[in-house]
Protein backbone atom coordinates (compact mmCIF):
# COMPACT_ATOMS: atom_id res chain seq x y z
CA UNK A 1 0.00 0.00 0.00
CA UNK A 2 1.43 3.13 -1.03
CA UNK A 3 -0.20 6.35 1.13
CA UNK A 4 0.24 10.08 0.22
CA UNK A 5 -0.67 12.81 2.39
CA UNK A 6 -1.75 16.58 1.16
CA UNK A 7 -1.17 18.48 3.97
CA UNK A 8 -2.73 22.52 4.14
CA UNK A 9 0.96 24.40 4.37
CA UNK A 10 -0.75 26.84 6.58
CA UNK A 11 -3.30 25.31 8.55
CA UNK A 12 -2.63 25.99 12.45
CA UNK A 13 -1.89 22.08 13.29
CA UNK A 14 0.99 21.53 10.99
CA UNK A 15 3.56 21.01 13.11
CA UNK A 16 0.87 18.39 15.12
CA UNK A 17 0.69 16.57 12.13
CA UNK A 18 4.27 16.60 11.49
CA UNK A 19 5.59 15.88 15.31
CA UNK A 20 2.79 13.28 16.21
CA UNK A 21 0.64 12.10 13.58
CA UNK A 22 3.64 11.57 10.29
CA UNK A 23 5.57 9.17 12.27
CA UNK A 24 3.23 6.84 13.59
CA UNK A 25 2.36 6.18 10.00
CA UNK A 26 5.79 5.81 8.83
CA UNK A 27 6.33 3.15 11.04
CA UNK A 28 3.69 1.36 9.48
CA UNK A 29 2.90 2.49 5.66
CA UNK A 30 5.13 4.00 2.84
CA UNK A 31 3.45 7.54 3.18
CA UNK A 32 4.74 10.24 1.03
CA UNK A 33 3.64 13.89 2.52
CA UNK A 34 3.09 16.81 -0.19
CA UNK A 35 2.64 20.07 1.19
CA UNK A 36 0.53 23.08 -0.35
CA UNK A 37 2.12 26.54 -1.00
CA UNK A 38 -0.39 28.71 -2.54
CA UNK A 39 -4.60 28.36 -3.33
CA UNK A 40 -5.71 25.91 -5.35
CA UNK A 41 -2.55 23.71 -4.89
CA UNK A 42 -4.30 20.99 -3.19
CA UNK A 43 -6.49 20.14 -6.24
CA UNK A 44 -2.88 19.81 -8.31
CA UNK A 45 -0.76 17.79 -6.03
CA UNK A 46 -4.32 15.33 -5.93
CA UNK A 47 -3.80 14.52 -9.46
CA UNK A 48 -0.63 14.09 -9.95
CA UNK A 49 -1.20 11.23 -6.55
CA UNK A 50 -3.99 9.60 -8.31
CA UNK A 51 -1.66 6.81 -8.64
CA UNK A 52 -1.08 5.70 -4.90
CA UNK A 53 -3.27 3.15 -2.60
CA UNK A 54 -5.00 6.34 -0.78
CA UNK A 55 -4.95 9.98 -0.89
CA UNK A 56 -5.55 11.48 2.33
CA UNK A 57 -6.04 15.53 2.56
CA UNK A 58 -4.98 16.54 6.17
CA UNK A 59 -6.53 19.89 6.62
CA UNK A 60 -10.03 21.61 7.14
CA UNK A 61 -13.48 20.80 4.63
CA UNK A 62 -11.52 22.91 1.92
CA UNK A 63 -8.53 21.08 1.98
CA UNK A 64 -10.67 17.81 1.49
CA UNK A 65 -12.78 19.67 -1.03
CA UNK A 66 -9.91 20.66 -3.34
CA UNK A 67 -8.55 17.13 -3.39
CA UNK A 68 -11.66 15.60 -3.87
CA UNK A 69 -12.02 17.57 -6.83
CA UNK A 70 -8.17 16.94 -8.68
CA UNK A 71 -9.06 12.91 -7.78
CA UNK A 72 -12.70 12.72 -9.47
CA UNK A 73 -10.92 15.16 -12.47
CA UNK A 74 -7.71 13.38 -12.69
CA UNK A 75 -7.11 11.18 -15.51
CA UNK A 76 -6.42 7.20 -15.26
CA UNK A 77 -9.03 3.87 -15.13
CA UNK A 78 -8.93 3.80 -11.46
CA UNK A 79 -9.23 5.97 -8.21
CA UNK A 80 -7.08 5.77 -5.16
CA UNK A 81 -9.21 5.72 -2.18
CA UNK A 82 -9.46 9.14 -0.22
CA UNK A 83 -8.59 9.46 3.75
CA UNK A 84 -8.98 12.97 5.44
CA UNK A 85 -7.12 13.62 9.08
CA UNK A 86 -9.19 16.61 9.96
CA UNK A 87 -7.02 19.58 10.94
CA UNK A 88 -9.08 22.37 9.91
CA UNK A 89 -10.68 24.45 12.29
CA UNK A 90 -14.69 23.59 11.17
CA UNK A 91 -14.09 19.91 10.07
CA UNK A 92 -17.71 19.25 9.36
CA UNK A 93 -17.20 16.54 7.04
CA UNK A 94 -15.32 14.50 10.17
CA UNK A 95 -17.94 14.90 12.07
CA UNK A 96 -20.34 13.62 9.52
CA UNK A 97 -17.55 10.69 8.68
CA UNK A 98 -16.98 10.20 12.79
CA UNK A 99 -12.94 10.63 12.06
CA UNK A 100 -10.67 12.34 14.41
CA UNK A 101 -6.73 13.15 14.49
CA UNK A 102 -5.86 9.37 16.78
CA UNK A 103 -3.37 8.16 15.07
CA UNK A 104 -4.04 4.51 16.30
CA UNK A 105 -8.02 5.22 14.76
CA UNK A 106 -6.28 6.42 11.40
CA UNK A 107 -3.54 2.86 11.24
CA UNK A 108 -6.45 0.35 11.70
CA UNK A 109 -8.59 1.85 9.09
CA UNK A 110 -5.63 1.82 6.77
CA UNK A 111 -4.74 -1.77 7.81
CA UNK A 112 -8.42 -2.68 7.11
CA UNK A 113 -8.30 -1.35 4.20
CA UNK A 114 -11.69 -1.74 3.60
CA UNK A 115 -12.93 2.29 2.46
CA UNK A 116 -16.66 2.64 2.02
CA UNK A 117 -18.44 3.71 -0.99
CA UNK A 118 -19.41 7.31 -0.66
CA UNK A 119 -21.83 10.15 -2.32
CA UNK A 120 -20.53 13.21 -3.78
CA UNK A 121 -22.43 16.10 -4.70
CA UNK A 122 -21.92 17.98 -8.44
CA UNK A 123 -22.12 21.56 -9.26
CA UNK A 124 -23.02 22.48 -12.71
CA UNK A 125 -23.28 26.81 -12.55
CA UNK A 126 -21.53 29.32 -14.05
CA UNK A 127 -17.91 31.34 -13.63
CA UNK A 128 -17.23 34.85 -13.28
CA UNK A 129 -17.50 35.17 -17.42
CA UNK A 130 -21.07 32.91 -17.29
CA UNK A 131 -18.93 30.05 -18.93
CA UNK A 132 -20.65 26.50 -17.56
CA UNK A 133 -18.43 24.94 -15.06
CA UNK A 134 -18.27 22.01 -12.92
CA UNK A 135 -17.90 21.44 -8.85
CA UNK A 136 -17.40 18.17 -6.53
CA UNK A 137 -18.19 18.81 -3.09
CA UNK A 138 -18.30 16.15 -0.26
CA UNK A 139 -19.66 18.05 2.37
CA UNK A 140 -22.52 20.90 1.42
CA UNK A 141 -22.70 23.85 -0.84
CA UNK A 142 -24.87 27.27 -0.10
CA UNK A 143 -25.20 30.34 -1.77
CA UNK A 144 -26.83 33.40 0.64
CA UNK A 145 -25.09 34.39 3.96
CA UNK A 146 -22.41 31.50 3.18
CA UNK A 147 -20.86 32.67 0.27
CA UNK A 148 -21.03 36.42 2.10
CA UNK A 149 -19.21 35.30 4.66
CA UNK A 150 -16.58 33.20 2.61
CA UNK A 151 -15.70 36.81 0.59
CA UNK A 152 -16.07 39.15 4.28
CA UNK A 153 -13.02 36.25 4.93
CA UNK A 154 -11.20 37.69 2.26
CA UNK A 155 -11.30 41.07 3.14
CA UNK A 156 -10.26 40.14 6.32
CA UNK A 157 -6.47 40.15 7.81
CA UNK A 158 -4.82 36.84 7.20
CA UNK A 159 -3.00 37.81 10.53
CA UNK A 160 -5.98 36.44 12.89
CA UNK A 161 -5.90 33.08 11.64
CA UNK A 162 -8.43 31.22 10.15
CA UNK A 163 -10.90 30.58 13.21
CA UNK A 164 -11.25 34.62 14.22
CA UNK A 165 -11.56 35.38 10.30
CA UNK A 166 -14.02 32.95 10.14
CA UNK A 167 -16.10 34.66 13.34
CA UNK A 168 -15.82 38.26 12.51
CA UNK A 169 -17.04 37.82 9.42
CA UNK A 170 -19.79 35.80 10.57
CA UNK A 171 -20.96 38.04 12.99
CA UNK A 172 -20.89 41.06 10.40
CA UNK A 173 -22.60 39.26 8.11
CA UNK A 174 -25.31 37.89 10.79
CA UNK A 175 -26.21 41.58 10.56
CA UNK A 176 -25.81 43.04 7.39
CA UNK A 177 -26.69 40.59 5.08
CA UNK A 178 -29.98 40.85 3.31
CA UNK A 179 -32.03 38.11 2.22
CA UNK A 180 -31.45 37.37 -1.56
CA UNK A 181 -34.58 36.59 -4.08
CA UNK A 182 -34.33 32.68 -5.21
CA UNK A 183 -35.85 30.06 -7.01
CA UNK A 184 -35.61 26.48 -5.04
CA UNK A 185 -36.87 23.18 -7.30
CA UNK A 186 -36.03 19.86 -5.98
CA UNK A 187 -37.50 16.70 -6.96
CA UNK A 188 -41.33 17.18 -5.23
CA UNK A 189 -40.93 20.75 -4.37
CA UNK A 190 -40.85 24.45 -5.71
CA UNK A 191 -40.27 27.30 -3.54
CA UNK A 192 -39.60 31.05 -4.52
CA UNK A 193 -38.98 33.95 -2.38
CA UNK A 194 -36.20 36.01 -0.84
CA UNK A 195 -33.65 33.71 1.38
CA UNK A 196 -31.24 34.39 4.28
CA UNK A 197 -29.75 30.80 3.21
CA UNK A 198 -30.18 27.70 1.20
CA UNK A 199 -27.78 24.68 1.69
CA UNK A 200 -27.42 21.67 -0.25
CA UNK A 201 -25.79 18.79 1.81
CA UNK A 202 -24.55 15.67 1.61
CA UNK A 203 -22.91 15.85 5.05
CA UNK A 204 -25.20 16.68 8.04
CA UNK A 205 -23.30 20.29 8.88
CA UNK A 206 -21.63 22.92 7.48
CA UNK A 207 -20.40 27.06 9.16
CA UNK A 208 -18.51 24.89 11.93
CA UNK A 209 -20.99 22.55 13.13
CA UNK A 210 -24.48 23.66 12.43
CA UNK A 211 -26.63 21.06 11.70
CA UNK A 212 -29.13 21.50 8.68
CA UNK A 213 -28.84 18.36 7.65
CA UNK A 214 -28.97 15.85 10.99
CA UNK A 215 -30.73 12.64 9.46
CA UNK A 216 -27.76 13.14 6.31
CA UNK A 217 -26.87 9.62 5.35
CA UNK A 218 -23.71 9.53 3.30
CA UNK A 219 -24.66 6.73 0.84
CA UNK A 220 -28.11 6.94 0.65
CA UNK A 221 -28.49 8.31 -2.67
CA UNK A 222 -29.85 11.71 -1.51
CA UNK A 223 -29.09 15.47 -1.18
CA UNK A 224 -30.10 17.37 1.92
CA UNK A 225 -31.73 20.90 1.59
CA UNK A 226 -32.40 23.55 3.88
CA UNK A 227 -33.76 27.01 3.50
CA UNK A 228 -34.58 29.55 5.10
CA UNK A 229 -36.69 32.40 4.38
CA UNK A 230 -36.74 36.22 5.61
CA UNK A 231 -36.94 35.77 9.19
CA UNK A 232 -35.82 38.48 11.50
CA UNK A 233 -32.51 38.30 12.18
CA UNK A 234 -32.83 38.00 16.35
CA UNK A 235 -35.18 35.20 15.85
CA UNK A 236 -32.41 33.26 13.35
CA UNK A 237 -29.69 33.93 15.58
CA UNK A 238 -31.92 32.21 18.33
CA UNK A 239 -32.39 29.27 15.94
CA UNK A 240 -28.95 28.97 15.71
CA UNK A 241 -28.77 27.46 18.77
CA UNK A 242 -31.06 24.47 17.83
CA UNK A 243 -28.80 24.09 14.45
CA UNK A 244 -26.02 23.53 17.40
CA UNK A 245 -27.69 20.79 18.88
CA UNK A 246 -28.68 19.01 15.77
CA UNK A 247 -31.64 19.92 16.40
CA UNK A 248 -34.57 20.44 13.30
CA UNK A 249 -36.13 24.13 13.17
CA UNK A 250 -40.19 24.55 13.34
CA UNK A 251 -40.93 27.73 11.69
CA UNK A 252 -43.27 28.71 8.22
CA UNK A 253 -40.38 30.28 6.95
CA UNK A 254 -37.64 27.11 7.20
CA UNK A 255 -38.33 24.49 4.77
CA UNK A 256 -36.47 20.86 4.64
CA UNK A 257 -36.13 18.43 1.81
CA UNK A 258 -34.73 15.46 0.48
CA UNK A 259 -34.07 14.82 -3.65
CA UNK A 260 -31.63 13.50 -5.81
CA UNK A 261 -31.25 16.94 -8.08
CA UNK A 262 -31.71 20.40 -6.79
CA UNK A 263 -31.44 23.57 -8.78
CA UNK A 264 -31.14 26.93 -7.91
CA UNK A 265 -31.79 30.22 -9.79
CA UNK A 266 -31.55 33.81 -9.49
CA UNK A 267 -32.62 36.94 -11.63
CA UNK A 268 -28.72 38.24 -11.09
CA UNK A 269 -24.97 36.35 -10.72
CA UNK A 270 -25.08 34.94 -6.87
CA UNK A 271 -22.50 33.52 -5.93
CA UNK A 272 -22.12 30.00 -4.35
CA UNK A 273 -19.83 28.46 -2.20
CA UNK A 274 -19.19 24.98 -1.57
CA UNK A 275 -16.64 24.03 1.54
CA UNK A 276 -16.23 27.51 2.49
CA UNK A 277 -14.72 28.11 -1.14
CA UNK A 278 -16.29 30.43 -3.87
CA UNK A 279 -17.09 27.76 -6.89
CA UNK A 280 -19.14 30.01 -9.00
CA UNK A 281 -22.50 31.79 -9.80
CA UNK A 282 -26.03 30.24 -10.57
CA UNK A 283 -27.89 29.56 -12.01
CA UNK A 284 -26.78 26.06 -11.00
CA UNK A 285 -27.82 22.62 -11.10
CA UNK A 286 -26.79 20.22 -8.18
CA UNK A 287 -27.15 16.53 -8.18
CA UNK A 288 -26.20 13.82 -6.31
CA UNK A 289 -23.31 11.26 -7.65
CA UNK A 290 -24.10 7.93 -5.87
CA UNK A 291 -20.88 6.01 -4.75
CA UNK A 292 -18.94 8.09 -6.26
CA UNK A 293 -15.75 7.65 -4.36
CA UNK A 294 -14.44 5.27 -2.40
CA UNK A 295 -13.78 6.70 1.26
CA UNK A 296 -11.45 5.76 4.52
CA UNK A 297 -13.79 6.02 7.70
Amino acid sequence: MTVAIILNGVCKKRNFFYQRILPGLQKEFAVTVFETTYAGHATELARAAAGFTVVIAAGGDGTLNQVLNGLLTATGNSLPALGLIPLGSGNDFAGAANLTTSVADLITLLRNNAPQRTDVGLITCADRDANPKQHYFINACSVGMGPAVVQQMARTPKWLGAGLRYLLATVKIFFAHEPIPVEVKTDQNFWKGDARVVAVANGKSFGKKLYIAPDADLKDGYLNTFLVGVVAVPVFLSRLLLLKRGKKITHPAVVYSKSRQVTLRAPQPTPLEAEGELVGFLPAEIEICSEKILFLR
